[in-house]
């Protein structure tokens, strides 16, 4: 009875986690498939992406050595854009919240400009509660990641 009673548990443990254990395996086989685009879309423009982030919609990657951002955005198919960062004079991160509740992020964007008195506004946008591709991403989370891409911005700015 007591081997019967083994098998069944480990049936059951087998037939809970099975599930689980095949979409984690699938999440980090679309995150090394993005980050693959990522590399080829750098390998494409002379670029050697060292700083990255991969997320559903949207794609960044860094060369520190040439000084140039990578954005790819997958839901666009695939279009990027390559900003040269000695022509970025400042960078903010901007978040919206809602009118009738302060606390709910709308939108979560790192503004790059490139002059104080003409400024030539590129905007990556992290999060955006009307966008559908964004159901699965969080506005904190989103917050955190372009403040960490502001900082690390914000040095390559100084050097």
């Amino acid at each position: 009875m007591d081997t019967v009673s083994t098998l069944i548990g480990l049936g059951l443990l087998a037939l809970f986690m099975l599930p689980v254990l095949y979409l984690i395996w699938q999440q980090n086989n679309k995150e090394k498939n993005r980050l693959k685009n990522l590399k080829n879309i750098s390998a494409q423009n002379n670029l050697n992406a060292d700083t990255f982030e991969v997320s559903a919609n949207l794609l960044l990657g860094l060369d520190t050595k040439a000084n140039k951002l990578l954005i790819v955005e997958p839901a666009n198919n695939m279009q990027h854009k390559i900003l040269d960062l000695t022509k970025v004079k400042s960078s903010t991160v901007n978040s919206c919240t809602f009118p009738e509740n302060n606390k709910l992020i709308k939108s979560v964007s790192l503004d790059l400009s490139e002059n104080k008195k003409h400024p030539k506004l590129t905007k990556i946008i992290f999060y955006d509660e009307d966008d559908s591709e964004n159901e699965r991403n969080n506005a904190s989370e989103s917050l955190v990641i372009a403040r960490k891409w502001q900082r690390i911005i914000n040095e390559k700015l100084s050097a």
